[in-house]
């Protein structure tokens, strides 16, 4: 085999490639005709480059992330591990009776990988259930395109780190609630039990209140 394309998303493809005798999985950014090419080099060079450091940062804190074995900027791509697993997000849409322990643990885990990386200044951008890959007994976290590293841990006072750092966690939120609406609050809950093993209660705190002024500007604005 030396190329087997296996997803095309909004960002990027991605291929399986024999790369020197392993198979990788490769994320490729493709050019994007609605914007200045000038620009499009821009922004897809620094969104490849911000992942490979997220990953490679993540894997250092002790997070499940594939490895990465090559990132090209010039061509924006990243050879990293191929990891054959399920998808979070397929349990929670299979799983049509109430949420099981086996499941509740992986809630918590994600949340405790996402609090990791928040605790360290590290925004993952998309983290929901359908970026969460369960290889063996390990949740691995994927996916770091939209990802970004604020340079410093978070402080109490720091108000806009706090706010991004919510408005992570507000996506995370409503993932849950497009996938199981009658359960979403009891599954965030859930994550926010892991999260806040590594956050610490009121780093977490903060950020809770602000998830909770955002969506309420969020309500007042679409009535």
């Amino acid at each position: 085999m030396n190329r087997r394309l296996i997803a095309i998303g909004a960002e990027a493809v991605l291929y399986l490639e024999d790369w020197l005798g392993l198979i990788v999985l490769v994320k490729e950014r493709v050019p994007k005709g609605y914007r200045r090419a000038e620009f499009d080099n821009y922004i897809r060079k620094l969104r490849t480059i911000n992942e490979a450091r997220a990953m490679i940062r993540a894997r250092e804190l002790g997070i499940p992330v594939p490895r990465i074995y090559d990132v090209d900027p010039v061509n924006m791509r990243i050879r990293m591990e191929y990891l054959n697993g399920i998808p979070l997000v397929r349990l929670l849409m299979n799983n049509s009776e109430d949420i099981n322990d086996i499941i509740i643990n992986y809630i918590r885990t994600m949340g405790n990988h996402i609090g990791i990386l928040h605790r360290n200044g590290i925004v993952h951008g998309d983290p929901t259930p359908a970026n969460v890959l369960i290889v063996g007994d390990k949740l691995y976290l994927i996916d770091f395109g939209l990802s970004e590293m604020l340079g410093r841990m978070p402080m109490t006072q720091d108000i806009r780190m706090l706010y991004k750092l919510a408005l992570d966690l507000n996506v995370t939120l409503r993932s849950f609630e497009a996938l199981r609406k009658d359960q979403s609050q009891f599954l965030f809950m859930e994550f926010l039990n892991g999260y806040k093993d590594a956050m610490g209660l009121e780093l977490a705190g903060k950020v809770q209140a602000i998830i909770s002024k955002i969506r309420k500007m969020v309500r007042y604005a679409v009535r």
